[in-house]
């Protein structure tokens, strides 16, 4: 009897240490998490460096700020700083972190191109909802390119219902994937819907109005089991808009 009081009495001792050192760790983590913060707010800015963008140049972010170089971080209007950044075209969300050596990061998201307009001897990118974007010299984007409609004034957004389809089938091609890489120019008509040229000789391919995601597949399975087969120069139309059958005209 005497053995097994003393076993219970160690065991709830250990518990009790345990319980100790569990507690004693949350309290260190949580003094760390409010020094951190203390002191990052409290941090003279030494310097400033962007993250994340790749259309938008540094030069150009660092000239349309006020530099925050010399002010305690826990002073700078961020929601200001912020606001000014995302007037560049391709800025599309903006965050912010605070190094311990004073570096103020902030962190870039940029509208990715869709597609390139083609209008005449005009160009420029695309994204989703139909924000245009300038063409950038140097920052290549292998996008399809889309044409009837017009490529400037940079400000007009595309919401027509034409361009409507034309991004539900470019959006629905970019996650087919095949579809993505084997689409090279795209177009709108209102007899045959979405027409794209195939990237691989140029092969004229009828999507219609509706159903995209449906039609890519119906595109990826017909090239899998007769483009490859007889080959792509054999064909100058591939109609995919019928459910049960493929309607082609070959060369």
């Amino acid at each position: 009897m005497t053995e097994k009081k003393s076993h219970s009495k160690t065991h709830r001792g250990d518990q009790l240490k345990a319980m100790s050192w569990v507690a004693a760790a949350f309290f260190l983590v949580g003094l760390a998490v409010i020094a951190g913060i203390y002191f990052e707010q409290n941090t003279e800015i030494r310097g400033v460096e962007f993250k994340g963008h790749y259309y938008t140049d540094t030069e150009e972010l660092l000239g349309i700020i006020e530099s925050p170089v010399g002010l305690l971080a826990d002073s700078v209007d961020y929601s200001g700083l912020f606001s000014t950044i995302s007037t560049l075209p391709y800025i599309k969300d903006v965050s912010v972190s605070m190094s311990m050596r004073g570096t103020l990061t902030l962190n870039v998201t940029e509208h990715e191109p869709l597609a390139m307009l083609v209008d005449g001897s005009s160009r420029s990118f695309v994204t989703e909802n139909g924000i245009k974007l300038p063409v950038v010299p140097g920052k290549v984007k292998d996008v399809p390119l889309v044409y009837g409609f017009p490529a400037l004034p940079l400000t007009d957004t595309l919401s027509s219902d034409a361009y409507k389809n034309i991004e539900q089938f470019l959006l629905d091609a970019r996650e087919n994937k095949f579809g993505w890489l084997t689409i090279s120019e795209v177009a709108w008509n209102d007899r045959e819907g979405v027409v794209a040229l195939s990237s691989e000789n140029g092969v004229k391919l009828i999507f219609g109005h509706e159903q995209f995601d449906k039609r890519l597949e119906y595109w990826a399975n017909f090239y899998s089991e007769v483009v490859a087969r007889k080959g792509i120069q054999s064909f100058q139309t591939v109609d995919l808009r019928y459910r049960n059958q493929i309607v082609t005209r070959e060369l």
